[in-house]
């Protein structure tokens, strides 16, 4: 089934965990009696029914009983142990964020995005203060507005934060060159130190009231304390998270210890994945050569 069609039934794990006959029909092994919610009830009423009912799922449904949406009980879980979780204030969905470049196909990707109802764009490109970037923030501000956010950058300057706010941007990402695997700074002598970086970007944006993002340099949990004092709102960090179960990426054992892979987008893999534009080496004939290694 899909959502909009007629509510049938129900078929979960436990109904199919122990069945050694996979020939047989849904029809045959799922629930047919079912707790429901109806479309005009409330959050609250929902969460209520499923609170009283001792199910793990409720389906929402219409006058003609076709599934409109689904309420989990993991949910009712996650809201009560992470109540500071970023959410939409009305429907109660996490925030969604999505990275993408300046290139002319990435006008596609972010009219896709929208559809899907992305909350907030992040505009990815390790020099912020371009033209084209300037201009891809002007064009997604003229056409939806307030309703889609823009994080711009990577930005380390006062004047370089002025012309992306100044283009609608409504937040910065701040660093150059002082993540764990970049090597921005030693290949190509561009860069800043990160603690002056924020200090002096933090102290331009507040003025304007955007607020900005320290990302990288972040190896310890008492750099981040370092990176808010300076006048950061929040961190972005890659190698901190990248060992988690929530990380992508694979696992893999040396030394009997269990480690998860972690590329940065300037590595081999990555190149051969599609970033190789990111650093000019898209052509056939460019050698790759990994970068943050």
């Amino acid at each position: 089934g899909q959502m909009g069609s007629r509510l049938v039934g129900f078929v979960s794990n436990r109904d199919v965990d122990f069945l050694e006959d996979r020939t047989r029909k849904l029809s045959e092994v799922m629930t047919t009696d079912l707790v429901v919610g109806q479309e005009w009830c409330t959050l609250s009423e929902a969460n209520l029914i499923l609170r009283q009912s001792k199910k793990g799922k409720l389906p929402i449904v219409n006058d003609n009983y076709e599934l409109i949406s689904l309420c989990s009980r993991n949910d009712l879980k996650k809201n009560r142990d992470f109540p500071l979780a970023s959410k939409e204030p009305t429907s109660k969905q996490l925030l969604c964020g999505a990275a993408i470049s300046t290139r002319p196909h990435d006008r596609e990707r972010l009219k896709a995005l929208v559809q899907q109802g992305v909350d907030c764009i992040v505009i990815d490109s390790s020099q912020g203060d371009s033209i084209f970037q300037l201009e891809f923030v002007n064009e997604i501000k003229r056409e939806y507005g307030d309703d889609i956010q823009v994080i711009g950058g990577n930005v380390v300057t006062s004047s370089q934060c002025l012309h992306l706010i100044k283009a609608g941007v409504d937040g910065l990402r701040i660093g150059m060159g002082v993540g764990s695997i970049c090597t921005t700074q030693e290949v190509c002598a561009v860069g800043r130190a990160q603690a002056t970086a924020v200090y002096h970007t933090a102290k331009t944006a507040r003025i304007h009231g955007v607020p900005i993002i320290a990302d990288g340099g972040i190896s310890s949990s008492g750099q981040i304390t370092k990176a808010l004092s300076l006048g950061a709102s929040t961190c972005m960090m890659g190698s901190m998270l990248a060992g988690c179960e929530e990380s992508p990426g694979e696992y893999y054992f040396q030394d009997g210890i269990r480690l998860k892979k972690y590329r940065g987008m300037g590595s081999v893999e990555a190149m051969e994945k599609g970033s190789s534009k990111r650093y000019f080496a898209d052509s056939k004939d460019t050698v790759k050569v990994a970068q943050g290694v």
